[in-house]
């Protein structure tokens, strides 16, 4: 049976392994990715406004407060970034914000 502290270490080395695929995709596939966000994220469009402020440091609220619109109105944008694999929810110590994947 493996020790809390080895399980730890365990996930810590796969979840290593994975950004390193990720990287690798990510540098491969590339100028397909940037394809990809120019369509879903017309230029100048609100949707591509909030996508910008998912930097990782931001909650619904502080990007509803940046733009001047409600936070119902970007949850709803932001539920529709997530769907579309272009964003994810990260905890980080209290707070719920959102970052970019691609």
């Amino acid at each position: 049976m493996y020790q809390r502290g080895e399980y730890e270490e365990i996930l810590r080395e796969i979840k290593t392994t994975l950004e390193e695929i990720k990287g690798i995709l990510t540098l491969i596939y590339q100028d397909k990715l940037e394809e990809i966000k120019k369509r879903l994220l017309p230029e100048g469009s609100i949707k591509k406004k909030i996508y910008d402020l998912c930097d990782g440091t931001r909650s619904a609220a502080e990007i509803a407060q940046e733009i001047g619109k409600s936070i119902p109105y970007v949850n709803s944008y932001l539920s529709i970034l997530r769907r579309e694999g272009l964003i994810r929810k990260v905890v980080k110590g209290d707070k719920i914000v959102h970052e970019q994947i691609i």
